[in-house]
This record gives C-alpha cells, structure tokens and sequence, in this order.
C-alpha cells in the first residue's frame, strides 16, 4: 500500500498537463467506509447550489497538494471547508484555513486517472508538434518551389524535377493536415476531462472527506472513504 502511494505521488508531481477551468469534487457519491456503505448523493446535489441546509456536515470539502504519504494515506497541505451547523443554511461555506492533514483511503483512482490522462495529453501534443512540423516544411517547400518556378519561367527554363518535389510536398502536407483534424479532436476531449480536476500541473486533491475527529502525528485525520464504482 504505501510502496504505490508513493509511486503515485513521484509520477503525479512529473506529469504534465492544462489549465484547469472546472474543477469538481463531486466524484464517487457512493463510498465505503468503516465497513459501511455511505451515498453523498445529497450532500452532491446540495454543493450544486448552495440552497438550504447542507446535509452531513461531517463531510467536508478538502483542497490542496499532496506533500506526502504514510502507511496511513496522503498528508496533504490543505484547504478545509468549515461547515454550517446542522439545519442551518449556508450559501458560503466559510473555510477553517490551511494547514497539513492527514487523508486516510485517498483517492488512488482519481489520481491515476489524472495520471493516465496527463500521459495522454502529453503523448498527442508530441505527435501534434510532429505532424504540425511536417506539415510546415512542406508548405515552406511548396513556397520556394513557386518562386524557383516563376524564375524558371521568366528565363524560358522547365525542370521537370521541381514539379515532382512540389507534387510530394504537397501529398505530404494534405496527409500532415488529415491526420492532425483528428488529433485535434482527441486532445480536446482528453483537455474537457482534464478540466474535473484543480490543476493540469499536478495532481491536487479535490474532494469531500469525513471529519473523524482524530489525528496522527499532530494532524487532524480525515477519510475520503473508499470509493465505490
């Protein structure tokens, strides 16, 4: 457990990405924890718009970088939502600050879908820059090839093997802008999925985790809870 942990965190810091626009905790409503079955459903539903009273306050909403891990989880650098008081409606949740915590049952496959996604988009944006680069060579090619042609032409000169590079240039270009429409559409799907997280840079955490009321090491203990798919 803490040997993956670690592989999580080392490949998550390194791993490349987007600016974020829609970060989102509203993953995984159904969750395992302390042996029993917990659906976040509500507290989800109520996140969407703040209206009346915010159910299970002891779920709390927990930003921030993970800054290491143990046998027990990730401890994380944190932001913690401070809740409103059971029955009573808070439209803006007012927040307890910002200090190291302990995350028991992380969300490991949140991260390793941002893992797998940052690789993704790391991966096509290489073959873009391939592509786009062939592509350019090829219309710079075309470019002198028209104006050795016009020269050509003014003296009274044909070279037929100007017009056969300018025939291979050109398949080479409209076959770079083939293959680059499709890349395109690829890269922004993987960059909208990318978006449900806080930062393209690295993997941050962003979620809602139970307030056990305990701590380990002088830091408050929270659960993300085990997440049900």
């Amino acid at each position: 457990m803490r040997g993956k942990m670690k592989f999580c965190l080392v490949a998550l810091v390194s791993a490349a990405g987007i600016v974020c626009l829609h970060a989102s905790p509203l993953k995984d409503p159904k969750r395992l924890i302390r042996g029993q079955t917990v659906n976040l459903t509500p507290l989800f539903g109520w996140w969407t718009n703040h209206e009346g009273a915010r159910p299970l306050t002891a779920w709390v909403h927990v930003t921030g970088s993970i800054v290491g891990t143990n046998a027990w989880g990730w401890v994380v650098e944190a932001q913690v939502e401070s809740t409103s008081q059971p029955g009573k409606a808070e439209v803006t949740p007012t927040v307890k600050g910002q200090s190291k915590i302990l995350l028991r049952n992380p969300p490991l496959q949140d991260a390793a879908e941002f893992e797998s996604l940052a690789a993704q988009l790391k991966a096509l944006n290489e073959q873009h820059a391939k592509l786009a680069g062939a592509e350019q060579r090829a219309r710079n090619d075309l470019q002198t090839s028209a104006r050795v042609q016009a020269d050509y032409r003014r003296q009274g000169i044909r070279d037929r093997s100007v017009s056969r590079e300018n025939r291979v240039d050109k398949q080479v270009e409209t076959q770079a802008k083939a293959e680059l429409r499709p890349l395109d559409r690829q890269i922004q799907d993987v960059k909208a999925r990318l978006t449900a997280y806080p930062s393209g840079e690295q993997y941050s955490v962003d979620c809602f985790a139970l307030e056990t009321g305990q701590a380990y090491g002088g830091m408050a203990m929270f659960d993300h809870g085990v997440g049900l798919r």
